[in-house]
């Protein structure tokens, strides 16, 4: 008995010294995270931004972030606070709007029904519908749209977006917006493509599951997805509440604008609450990443089965917006070299909300805010990344000095049909620049032949051409080093007509454009899409007179077509000329009658002028 103390006590001391040990490294690894923030690519000796730096930079009111490290939360904290008038401080159990991540949580739900022989997966969708049918047309002749479909974003539906609702709106039914019938602002919900061909990030699509889901359980949505996932997963604070109960709204953070006003109302509600529809906290998310990794280990009996989650993070196919990621049933994949990553981001208005976490190596990140800067949850996790080691996650490299042989041999202009990048130097550095962009970027030699961008992890490597005598700029693929894009190096060139627009001389652009489309109307600068995405590229940028200038020489060269009106009328919205976005939106709903989003957005322009009127007198 007296040697059996000591040892006891030995016992115990070890575990107290281990527990102190392990809550030192977690505190540590914390300071690391929030001192760590760091640009897509980092050159060693680059110095780092802190969380708060970065929230003042971006003007960010509130964060909320859970780390998962070996298949566990190490830490949940909050920063910052749920709004800018009562201060009061973001904790673990403020509920932010979770957005798209609403997406993989349905999933699970439905994936849940198929897995108690409910429905199937590749049964036509309206076989479970009772309330509203999926309208048949030419599209679905042949495939019907699946819950595989609408699940993985191949059903064929194209409408990329259900907007939200403020608080003192009409909101609309889910049938009503499924049907585009007052007050949803929405058209109706329809396939546009051949289900099972392409990939096309659609909300609608979700809202179609939620009402299949309504219609096979009989329950109000929430409350399914109460039953079939957050109780069994211990997500329990979370809710599809839409809106939410006065109890809830206590806990919620408000939503900010990126120019720091408060979201009307605090938040919005949105009824497809498949899609967009979840206010949770980062650690309750936490659980949903966990149980995902644990389960496809063989680790979990909780939750949905081993088999469907493994079809869950199975990719289809790549997105039409985003070649890097792959999508499976609700949640996104990305390969970082050998290494994968589950992925799931999005925003809702005043809030953005991002999940990280490798597949199969028990690590990850969730990063949730009240204002909508993608930026600065992708420097979260990145500083996550670096502190915890993730596997090729942040590319580290070691600058080296280029001689200014090398330097002279690549500063020039580069080009292709669609795409012209000039590379210079200045101040004894060298620098590249896409001459649609405001800023050049730094252009730092890794190794003999390849150069990187702190912005992006694509590859640079510029490679002579002996037989035509000339240099290529080749960017290259991270993962594999294949060829993603090369340019061609012009020591002779003509201006193009995009820099006239750049030079702010719309007349000499127009007719450069005019000419172009005459000598070659299928060149890529000059088709419809293209100069709808120029101008909504300087619309998101807030370079509003090259926005301006973009969709005027569109409707100058395509004065038939409904969208080009439409984007103007919105970019003359933007800036506040409401007379010449009445006028435009007008000739959009005349060359289209059934412009649903021309025709809200005029009745929206003719009211506010009406009360302006009224004001006056």
């Amino acid at each position: 008995m007296k040697n059996i103390i000591p040892v006891l006590l030995i016992i115990i001391l070890f575990q107290s010294c281990k527990e102190k040990s392990t809550i030192k490294t977690t505190i540590d690894l914390i300071k690391k995270v929030e001192n760590g923030l760091t640009t897509p690519v980092y050159i060693v000796g680059d110095s780092t931004w802190s969380i708060e730096e970065r929230m003042k930079h971006y003007g960010i009111p509130g964060v909320s972030i859970a780390v998962i490290h070996n298949g566990k939360i190490v830490w949940t904290k909050g920063y910052g606070v749920t709004n800018k008038e009562s201060n009061t401080p973001v904790t673990e159990q403020t509920l932010f709007q979770a957005a798209l991540i609403s997406m993989p949580v349905t999933s699970y739900g439905a994936l849940k029904l198929v897995e108690q022989n409910k429905v199937s997966l590749d049964e036509n969708i309206n076989s479970y519908l009772k309330s509203w049918k999926l309208p048949d047309n030419e599209f679905t002749k042949e495939k019907k749209a699946t819950i595989r479909n609408l699940l993985n974003q191949s059903a064929g539906i194209t409408l990329h977006e259900i907007q939200g609702y403020s608080t003192n709106s009409d909101i609309p039914t889910l049938i009503q917006i499924l049907n585009g019938t007052s007050p949803a602002k929405n058209v109706p919900i329809i396939v546009n493509q051949v289900p099972d061909e392409s990939i096309h990030i659609s909300t609608p699509s979700y809202g179609v599951i939620q009402q299949m889901m309504i219609d096979v359980v009989g329950k109000k949505f929430p409350e399914i997805m109460n039953d079939l996932v957050l109780q069994p997963l211990e997500m329990s604070n979370s809710t599809f509440n839409q809106p939410l109960t006065k109890e809830q709204l206590e806990k919620a953070a408000t939503g900010y604008l990126d120019d720091g006003s408060i979201v009307k109302g605090k938040s919005y509600t949105y009824p497809v609450m498949a899609s967009k529809g979840l206010w949770t906290t980062a650690e309750d998310i936490a659980k949903f990443i966990i149980n995902i990794q644990q389960t496809l280990k063989g680790n979990s009996s909780k939750g949905l089965s081993k088999e469907l989650t493994e079809l869950m993070v199975t990719p289809y196919g790549k997105s039409s917006y985003d070649s890097w990621f792959q999508y499976g049933l609700g949640i996104q994949q990305l390969a970082k070299k050998d290494d994968l990553y589950l992925r799931h981001w999005g925003w809702n208005r005043g809030f953005y909300a991002e999940i990280m976490a490798h597949r199969d190596k028990g690590y990850g990140v969730v990063v949730l805010t009240n204002s909508t800067f993608p930026a600065f949850n992708a420097e979260v996790i990145r500083a996550v990344a670096r502190a915890y080691q993730w596997d090729n996650y942040v590319p580290e490299y070691k600058k080296i000095e280029i001689e200014q042989r090398q330097i002279d041999q690549i500063t020039g202009r580069y080009e292709t049909d669609d795409r012209i990048v000039e590379v210079f130097q200045k101040d004894n550095q060298l620098f590249t620049k896409n001459i649609l962009d405001e800023k050049a970027e730094e252009l730092i030699k890794v190794s003999d032949s390849i150069f990187v961008k702190r912005n992006t992890s694509r590859l640079i490597q510029f490679k002579l051409d002996s037989e035509n005598e000339t240099v290529n700029l080749l960017y290259l693929d991270r993962n594999d080093g294949t060829i993603a894009a090369s340019l061609v190096k012009r020591n002779n060139y003509n201006k193009r007509p995009v820099e006239f627009l750049l030079e702010g001389d719309f007349e000499k652009a127009l007719n450069a454009y005019s000419d172009l489309k005459e000598q070659n109307p299928t060149h890529p600068t000059v088709t419809e899409d293209y100069l709808n995405e120029l101008g909504y590229r300087f619309f998101h940028e807030n370079r509003m007179t090259l926005s301006l200038n973009a969709f005027k020489v569109n409707m100058m060269l395509y004065p038939d077509s409904f969208k080009v009106y439409d984007s103007y009328g919105e970019a003359c919205m933007k800036v506040g000329d409401n007379n010449q976005a009445i006028i435009n939106y007008t000739k959009s709903i005349a060359l289209n009658p059934e412009n649903k989003n021309a025709s809200v957005k005029l009745k929206e322009l003719q009211k506010s002028e009406q009360n302006k009127q009224k004001e006056k007198i």
